[in-house]
């Protein structure tokens, strides 16, 4: 389809543009939108098709396809109106697929981004009527507040239609495109953003779970992930933070940066904490993600007590709030960079995000723990961990994924049941305000091993990876010219996809001039030439080029066949249906995250949200079952 206009990727929409080719394409669901959206009485087929129509037109974003092979980098395209295709399944028994075997298909489909619009939508009909849009969205084209302006448009043009009379909606001051142009700009706060990532990487810690980290059971679980639900949290939290004079969220990091402590043996904890970048003005029209991680670093030593601990991160998050706003992708590139300079990866790869469910009840009037599915999907994103807090009404639920390899299922139990004891001990300020040293009998975890000099090294040397694909014995025994040939075409892409005029094959990927955000067009181009068995994760890191050849293999036919990205996550980057049951939004793939409360979902809050502050709009949502939808 032709284009109307086209802009390089939002600084927002990067963070995900790279999460979503990090993965396998089975597990891309992990990071789509879903959410249910009731219908008004009255509203027929023909008059949702016209405001889905009219919302097409009116916002670029939901109209925009993403060009992996773009030159010189990936590209959002934005494509002429046209009508949103309309998927609809009724909820009485004829024959055809029900709403939850159409809802699944949609939900754990992967997205063509070079060919698809960011938005899928289903009408649940009963005798011939709409009652439920479900809706399926890529988070490239949504974040918190996006999905709100989504709602609030869209709850505005059903009104209009059902009542008949006119509707008025403000102008959209910024399309993707817009601010696409506007962050491309040079500027002097740019630079200085850039500057001080420059001035801080070289601090952080390599590994924050260098004596934690192992191998993995053969065979056993890729990750582990529960929840705890309490509804005294949310007023012990609240006491803190009044007390203290913080914001909310500085007392739970406060927390986990506590637990952290505890279990890894390590002074400084580093996370990456999802926030938005929107600001009042024109930034808050915009119908695309503008949110991503920034890096938060704290240094917990001189064994502090508790309020000093959560003054050291109030302090941190209000510094890191302050650089927020850069491009993800170059992030990433200098802690490439600086991990050459190490001789080690630096991983900064643990998330933190805030959720709100404010209009909700928590459903429980005591402490619930409860152990979910094995996170497969999350685990492939190759996060260290996930820590999400969600405010209820009338409590609070922290939910806690780690990888296996850096923890176990016990170890997310007492991480969870210990954040809670910590913050219940410090609510009302009469008890010890508890040094760090004092903390770790409230999580009881076992000591973390010695630290091993040189172990982080020798694992980055023998850069195996659960799940590549291993060679066959044809190719085990092929003459080593394959391998000077694999070491030539992967010179040769890396020098075409980033205009070099030579490349440097004994430096890493990034150190001889390679952009993180083209690695899908490398891989994909590397596919295309028969070549596979190197990803994100080895191309951010810090082996050479000339031993990353070594790991190609010829590429399967289907590999050479297959859409852009795949792999798994950069390394200092940051990633089963059930039956067909007619009437309800299958469970087992609400995978995606969550939208805002009038969309019979949770939604999400700006990372740094105080109570009783105005705090930025528009961030990241989490996973997330939406309401059934009515039979």
């Amino acid at each position: 389809m032709p284009e109307v206009r086209s802009a390089d990727l939002c600084w927002g929409q990067r963070y995900h543009w790279l999460r979503y080719h990090q993965v396998p394409a089975g597990a891309r669901h992990d990071a789509h939108i879903v959410a249910n959206c009731p219908l008004p009485e009255g509203l027929s087929l023909a008059g949702l098709r016209t405001a889905l129509g009219y919302l097409v037109r009116r916002h670029e974003g939901l109209r925009t396809v993403f060009d992996a092979r773009a030159v010189p980098g990936p590209r959002q395209r934005v494509e002429p109106p046209g009508p949103l295709p309309l998927r609809v399944a009724t909820t009485e028994q004829d024959g055809t697929p029900g709403p939850a075997a159409v809802i699944a298909e949609m939900s754990t489909a992967e997205f063509d981004l070079e060919r698809e619009w960011p938005i899928r939508v289903c009408a649940v009909t009963t005798g011939g009527a709409p009652r439920t849009l479900a809706l399926v969205l890529n988070h490239l084209a949504f974040d918190d507040w996006s999905i709100s302006l989504f709602q609030r448009d869209f709850e505005a043009l059903l009104g209009a239609l059902t009542t008949r009379r006119r509707v008025e909606l403000p102008p959209v001051a910024y399309q993707p495109a817009d601010l696409a142009a506007t962050e491309a700009l040079p500027g002097a706060d740019r630079e200085a953003v850039l500057r001080y990532w420059r001035e801080v990487v070289p601090a952080l810690p390599a590994d924050m779970f260098a004596r934690r980290r192992t191998v993995g059971a053969p065979g056993g679980p890729a990750a582990f992930g529960a929840t705890l639900t309490s509804p005294t949290l949310l007023t012990a939290v609240r006491e803190i933070a009044a007390r203290l004079r913080v914001w909310p969220s500085a007392v739970h990091l406060a927390a986990y940066a506590v637990g952290m402590a505890a279990y890894t043996g390590e002074p400084v904890v580093t996370h990456r904490w999802l926030t938005s970048h929107r600001q009042d003005g024109p930034r808050m029209s915009v119908m695309t993600c503008m949110f991503s991680p920034v890096l938060v670093s704290v240094d917990l030593g001189g064994d502090p007590g508790f309020a000093e601990v959560t003054a050291r991160v109030a302090a941190a998050l209000d510094a890191a709030q302050a650089h927020a706003y850069a491009p993800y992708d170059e992030i990433v590139e200098l802690l490439a960079r600086d991990g050459f300079r190490r001789g080690t990866p630096v991983r900064a790869s643990s998330e933190v995000n805030f959720l709100s469910h404010a209009t909700k009840s928590c459903g429980t009037r005591k402490e619930r723990f409860l152990r979910i599915a094995e996170p497969a999907a999350w685990a492939l994103s190759a996060t260290d961990t996930y820590l999400r807090v969600g405010e209820w009404d009338d409590g609070v639920t922290v939910g806690f994924n780690a990888l296996a390899t850096v923890m176990d299922a016990d170890g997310v139990e007492r991480f969870l049941r210990g954040y809670a004891r910590l913050l219940e001990t410090h609510r009302d300020g009469t008890a010890a305000d508890l040094r760090l040293s004092e903390t770790a009998a409230l999580f009881g975890f076992p000591p973390p091993t010695p630290r091993v000099r040189g172990a982080e090294k020798a694992e980055t040397a023998a850069g195996a990876k659960p799940g590549a694909r291993t060679a066959t014995a044809a190719e085990a025994d092929a003459p080593t010219s394959s391998a000077a040939e694999a070491l030539a075409a992967l010179a040769a892409v890396v020098g075409e996809v980033n205009a070099l005029g030579e490349v440097d094959v004994e430096v890493p990927y990034v150190v001889a001039g390679g952009r993180v955000l083209r690695i899908p067009r490398v891989l994909a181009e590397l596919r295309d030439r028969g070549w596979e068995g190197v990803d994100m994760t080895q191309l951010t890191g810090i082996r050479p080029l000339s031993a990353l050849a070594r790991d190609l293999l010829p590429a399967a036919p289907a590999a050479m066949a297959a859409p852009t990205g795949g792999g798994s996550a950069p390394s200092g980057a940051l990633a089963g249906a059930p039956g067909p049951t007619r009437g309800a939004v299958p469970t087992g793939v609400q995978t995606g995250t969550s939208v805002p409360t009038g969309v019979q979902t949770g939604t999400s809050v700006p990372s740094g949200a105080r109570a009783g502050a105005s705090a930025r709009t528009g961030g990241a949502a989490d996973s997330a079952t939406p309401a059934p939808i009515p039979a």
